[in-house]
């Protein structure tokens, strides 16, 4: 009879093995997209756009829902990729809402879709508990894992990244003689998430925080401060890839070039927050 000495469960953030401590109240990341051919082309051909928050747009009283902002790029012959994401929100914005979205963001400049090749639905948690329970025998990866950056919803990129030393982690559990699954197990989540990379997604958790309390003018002028900080900054900051002082020094850059309003805002999410900061500075797991 075969018995596994390690189970890995990559089946998403609802996982099949692993098993989670439930969580209420979770800020879901949705989006709404399509691939397809347009009237003229959506954003400049061989460019792409990350966020574009203007919400020009929508009504007044639409702007006082919780925004949204467009994500399109150029794939080549003609075709284009438009897709409208809320960043997280709870309770999750539907995918009507964001199907409207696009199509007013599209007809407010004058673009009509031409051909639709595939549309795309896109729901996922951006807050789940990382650092699951190491008393399990079960080893969990990608979603299943909570790999899902909080304040991006990038997954992909950190995966890849952490793939070698969870595999170099694993192979050396196993080697050892007289190892359970639930202490390779245990070597594995260790070596994904140390305390040092669970202190800094806790500070990404302390972001997110404050960004689900922005209005739509807030959350404009939030991002153009964000924008503005050098490329090594925010491009560190969304995929996850910047130590915790630089992380830290980021969020200080950020904070002194934004304006006051988003200042006095940064800070009013200081209260509420208490948590979050403390368990970023003992990098433990939420």
């Amino acid at each position: 009879m075969f018995l596994p000495r390690l189970v890995i469960d990559a089946s998403g953030h609802r996982p099949v093995f692993v098993r989670r401590p439930p969580k209420a109240d979770v800020a879901m990341q949705a989006a709404y997209g399509l691939v397809g051919r347009f009237s003229r082309p959506p954003v400049r051909p061989q460019q792409m756009v990350l966020m574009d928050f203007r919400s020009d747009h929508l009504s007044p009283a639409e702007r006082q829902a919780p925004p949204t902002f467009l994500y399109a790029m150029d794939l080549g012959d003609d075709v284009y990729f438009v897709e409208e994401t809320s960043l997280a929100y709870y309770p999750a914005i539907s995918y009507e809402v964001l199907q409207r979205r696009l199509q007013q963001r599209l007809a407010y400049r004058g673009i009509e879709v031409t051909d639709v090749q595939h549309v795309e639905h896109c729901l996922f948690p951006a807050e789940l508990a990382a650092a699951l329970p190491w008393d399990q025998p079960v080893m969990g990866y990608g979603g299943a894992a909570s790999l899902v950056h909080p304040a991006s919803g990038y997954q992909v990129g950190a995966a890849l990244r952490y793939a070698p030393e969870v595999a170099q982690a694993i192979c050396q559990a196993l080697s050892l003689p007289g190892r359970r699954p639930s202490d390779v197990a245990q070597a594995a989540w260790g070596t994904l998430w140390p305390t040092d990379r669970i202190r800094r997604r806790n500070i990404y958790l302390f972001g997110l925080a404050a960004l689900l309390r922005f209005d739509d003018a807030q959350t404009q002028r939030f991002f153009a401060a964000f924008f503005d900080l050098p490329l090594s900054h925010w491009s560190g900051y969304l995929s996850n890839s910047l130590s915790t002082n630089e992380l830290l020094r980021a969020m200080l850059d950020l904070f002194w070039q934004a304006s006051g309003s988003v200042r006095w805002s940064l800070v009013a999410s200081v209260r509420g927050g208490e948590r979050l900061l403390w368990h970023a500075l003992r990098g433990q797991p939420v």
